[in-house]
């Protein structure tokens, strides 16, 4: 009965495993075979041999609806998406990320903190600002679409380099909501995505016609965003067609190139662009439904990390100080406009920075467990324990995320469910850099590495995470505009009044009490109350939390 509970995986991690007394094991019911495992080198096999354990691509198929895309696709065809969709993910578009990360922090943080930046106000709703930012992040990188903060309005939305300016040619500005459309493009993807469920589970006639709110809203979403889509989609064949070169992370423009649907001919090589048509590589909709998948990955990953990495350091004050200490060593006094892709990353992947993102992704995985399967009618051999197991063909087979993470095989430490970022600053010398686990391309050689398999938070081998890198630069650039000059707390209003608090002896025992409760509160939210829909989350409350200056934090006590 146990694996009946869809998120069995997430609450009880490696339990399951160490009562069997084995790593891998398989079940068997009226609804067919399903084989479970967290052990680090029967993965490493598995993902590595992607004909042999494609994915079922009947789980997928709900993402498709805007197109077929890199995601829901196997065989030929996923390869085909995976070299149209794979240049678009280089360092010089990493760069890029980099530096609208840092911006876009700068302006969530200030939407926090208030114009005189002292801060300590209450934010109820931390999760819905941390998936806000890689929306905004992926519309400027990716669209050349500028989305404001709070106290942003009136800015001007196009680039130094004019990136925007197909997109706002369009009527694709944030704020406002251009003739033939009923909703702005932030409003339309952003209750797409808050909705998403609907429109993937639901079909679109019923989610049409249904008299509850909700559903004609997230349609009305569906179809006003893939309107905008399709506009984009547009522009950008007809500014390539005239040769309008346009720098930076252009998501678009690479889909349309990489198609083959306009013939891409450096040096105004006319000739060649109208000596016939190309074939079109993939179709207008599965461009369509890979600009849809990039944004919903690439949102959901980032968001999630960065929430749960918060709330974490605001429940963790040594790991939190420790991360500053840093950031401190680092940058200096060096301002941000300063800060530098090419020499900064690096360090921050080999310091606390990326210790903290890494532990975060360790304890909370934006996907707790990777369907596979063997194909019909081919059995397949594995090496688990130095001895050869077969799995039957037809069989579906699960990489236990959150097990594999909390397998004591692999990590140090006895308290594997616990946030300890700690836990990935070792001695250089005494780093294994034949494993790559611990972050794949761009990792540090100075953290901690697990073996090949042990750490999968964005899967591996073939079918590993296009857009990792992405996500890592995103996080840890905002990471350190965050915890730079601030410091995150939780909030007690619930508990107690800032003047009550106040009142309270610094460090004492009554502050110590009431932070306790919020902590309390916090600590069953972020494990028993976050549950997987599409990706973690926490789903049954919130945890209010409040930003102050560095050396003004209410609730500090010595260890």
């Amino acid at each position: 009965m146990l694996f009946l509970e869809p998120d069995w995986a997430w609450h009880l991690g490696h339990k399951p495993f160490r009562n069997l007394n084995t790593d891998f094991f398989l079940t068997v019911s009226p609804g067919g075979l399903l084989a479970f495992t967290c052990d680090a080198d029967v993965i490493s096999q598995i993902v590595s041999r992607r004909n042999d354990f494609p994915k079922p691509l009947e789980m997928y198929g709900m993402l498709n609806i805007f197109g077929r895309n890199v995601v829901t696709t196997e065989g030929p065809l996923w390869r085909q998406h995976r070299k149209i969709t794979s240049p678009l993910f280089t360092e010089k578009n990493y760069a890029l990320v980099w530096v609208e990360s840092l911006s876009q922090a700068q302006a969530m943080l200030h939407s926090w903190v208030g114009k005189d930046g002292k801060g300590n106000r209450t934010m109820k709703d931390l999760a819905g600002d941390t998936m806000r930012l890689p929306l905004h992040v992926i519309s400027r990188a990716g669209f050349g679409v500028k989305l404001l903060w709070p106290g942003q309005e009136g800015e001007d939305l196009a680039t130094e380099n004019n990136v925007g300016s197909v997109a706002q040619g369009v009527g694709m500005s944030s704020a406002e909501i251009p003739e033939g459309h009923t909703m702005s493009y932030r409003d339309a993807l952003g209750t797409l995505l808050r909705h998403i469920l609907w429109v993937l589970l639901m079909p679109r006639w019923l989610l049409r016609n249904s008299p509850l709110k909700v559903h004609k809203k997230s349609y009305v979403a569906y179809t006003e965003w893939g309107e905008y889509m399709r506009q984009l989609f547009e522009k950008k064949k007809a500014e390539i067609l005239a040769e309008e070169s346009r720098e930076g992370l252009d998501l678009m423009g690479s889909l349309v190139k990489g198609a083959g649907i306009v013939a891409d001919a450096p040096g105004g090589d006319t000739e060649k662009r109208d000596s016939g048509p190309t074939k079109q590589l993939l179709t207008d909709e599965e461009i369509m439904g890979n600009a849809f998948v990039f944004i919903l990955a690439g949102h959901e990953t980032a968001a999630t990390t960065l929430h749960y990495s918060i709330l974490s350091l605001a429940l963790n004050s040594s790991a939190q100080r420790h991360l500053q200490q840093d950031l401190n060593h680092h940058f200096g006094d060096r301002p941000i406009s300063n800060w530098n892709y090419e020499t900064d990353v690096p360090a921050l992947f080999g310091s606390m920075p990326g210790a903290v993102m890494n532990e975060t992704l360790r304890c909370f995985p934006p996907v707790i467990s990777i369907p596979k399967r063997t194909p019909k009618g081919h059995p397949q051999t594995l090496i688990f324990q130095n001895r050869k197991v077969t799995i039957p063909g037809g069989c579906k087979v699960s990489l236990v995320v959150v097990g594999t993470h909390q397998n004591p095989k692999y990590w140090p430490g006895d308290d594997l469910r616990k946030f300890r970022p700690e836990r990935w600053l070792v001695d250089p010398t005494s780093v294994n850099t034949a494993n790559d686990s611990a972050g794949g391309e761009g990792a540090a050689t100075s953290l901690f590495r697990p073996p090949r398999g042990a750490y999968i938070p964005f899967s591996e081998g073939y079918r590993a995470c296009l857009g990792r890198r992405f996500a890592q630069v995103e996080i840890l650039a905002v990471l350190a505009v965050l915890f730079r000059e601030y410091s995150v707390e939780l909030a007690v209003d619930e508990w107690a009044t800032d003047e009550e608090v106040d009142k309270m002896p610094v460090g004492g025992d009554e502050r110590r009490a009431v932070w306790e409760k919020a902590a309390e509160r916090a600590r069953w939210l972020v494990s028993g109350g976050s549950s997987s829909v599409i990706t973690l989350g926490v789903r049954a409350g919130k945890v209010p939390v409040r930003w102050t200056r560095r050396g003004e934090e209410r609730f500090v006590f010595d260890a």
